[in-house]
């Protein structure tokens, strides 16, 4: 039904001639990740009926987000690209800009720009030049078992963290649930993105404005010692330390975990009869922070952006075709129509079409404004690497806290030349 509806909706533009009328045959590569975000079923259904509408034929590529960079990265040098549009995470933007690996777009877009929020199409802007339109506005947000929350006395969830280990140590005490927390802590980039949101719950930032490192001391120390109390008390589950955010998603859809946090993908799951133990006792709402931080955010909420861009790379042989397909999976029509993730634009998050289908919407307009960024470095791969490093050697106890992220610190400095 929905297809249909986006086939009507598109067909005038086509009809008429406009950006999506079909050309000679054509065809283009993209790679996109099958982890948290759009499913892959959902990017399929898009290119289908882009190849309905332009003919222009899309083999598309799933791999695991971590598997990503590396392979664009390879066809980005390679003499004949494997892939010509792909999906950038803003933490790449300016590694892959600054390396010639995409194309500017900023001619193609003057026109959208008013619409889409600053925070937004920032994340892909370096050295004045923007080098991906605009996908996917995820971030994390909160997710808990009401069911779980009043069983253990309590009338709903909690505000601050302080609240939270409150309910979760009552939970524990009373035979509930064995571990009340799960999460995606495995030593992988969720590590970072975890780290960097608790940072924010504690009031501060991982790097500072300059893109220095800065999370050896303050929110950043007290965040790390937060996760690491969480599992010396039994509160958060030891499969956290091997977890990645679907399988952190598995344990509060199973019912083995009162709270955790994930990226918007989680809630069109949970509510899932057919995946999900927790229908109606799950709900999404927004991250707690300390208690010394009220008053400092808006809503007193805190998280981290998991931007996603559509990106072309500069070797593509095929980057009008590569256009057409970027411009129309991320135009407001088809978000409209593929609302289990956040729009990126302005009009449709707030459109009356919006907060009917979407219930939560309001939430997530809530929770984005209160996101806080991985620093835009260009060698960030190596710098979150050592980072994930140190700080699950401090969540196996191998390390404490303080000692890791100082060490974390001086050899994140060594590798920017700081």
């Amino acid at each position: 039904m929905r297809k249909f509806i986006l086939v009507l909706l598109m067909a005038g533009m086509v009809l008429t001639g406009g950006t999506f009328a079909a050309g000679a045959a054509e065809e283009i590569n993209v790679i996109y990740m099958a982890q948290a975000a759009y499913q892959p079923d959902e990017i399929r259904d898009m290119a289908d009926l882009f190849e309905e509408l332009s003919g222009i034929k899309v083999n598309l590529e799933f791999v695991k987000y971590d598997e990503q960079h590396e392979k664009v990265v390879l066809s980005a040098v390679a003499p004949v690209p494997t892939y010509d549009v792909f999906s950038l995470d803003l933490i790449w933007t300016a590694e892959f800009a600054s390396r010639g690996f995409c194309v500017p777009i900023d001619d193609y877009i003057t026109e959208v720009k008013a619409d889409i929020a600053p925070a937004i199409l920032d994340a892909f802007v370096f050295n004045g030049k923007t080098w991906a339109m605009p996908f996917l506005a995820n971030f994390q947000l909160f997710f808990y078992n009401i069911d779980m929350i009043k069983k253990a006395g309590f009338a709903g969830p909690p505000k601050t963290l302080e609240e939270m280990v409150e309910q979760m140590e009552a939970m524990k005490a009373k035979g509930i649930v064995k571990y009340p927390w799960t999460d995606s802590w495995n030593q992988k980039e969720g590590l970072t993105c975890e780290y960097v949101w608790l940072t924010g719950a504690f009031g501060g930032d991982t790097f500072d404005e300059k893109g220095r490192p800065i999370f050896n001391t303050g929110p950043g120390l007290e965040a790390l010692e937060f996760m690491v109390m969480l599992l010396e008390k039994g509160l958060a589950s030891p499969k956290s330390l091997t977890n990645d955010e679907p399988a952190a998603k598995d344990d509060f859809i199973s019912g083995n975990a009162a709270f955790t946090s994930n990226w918007t993908f989680q809630f069109g799951l949970m509510n899932d009869p057919a995946v999900s133990k927790v229908v109606g006792a799950g709900k999404m709402g927004l991250l707690p922070v300390s208690k010394d931080v009220l008053g400092k955010y808006p809503d007193d909420t805190a998280s981290v952006s998991g931007f996603q861009g559509a990106a072309i790379l500069a070797n593509s042989k095929n980057k009008d075709a590569a256009w057409k397909y970027v411009r129309y999976i991320t135009s407001p029509i088809v978000q409209r129509a593929y609302l289990t993730e956040m729009p990126v634009w302005t009009s449709v998050q707030t459109s009356a079409y919006a907060k009917m289908m979407d219930p939560v919407i309001d939430i997530k307009g809530k929770q984005i404004a209160s996101v806080h960024h991985r620093p835009k470095v260009p060698p960030y791969p190596e710098v979150s690497s050592i980072l994930q490093r140190y700080i699950h050697l401090a969540l196996e106890g191998k390390m404490k806290p303080k000692a890791a992220l100082d060490k974390a610190k001086a050899e994140i400095e060594a590798v920017m030349g700081s």
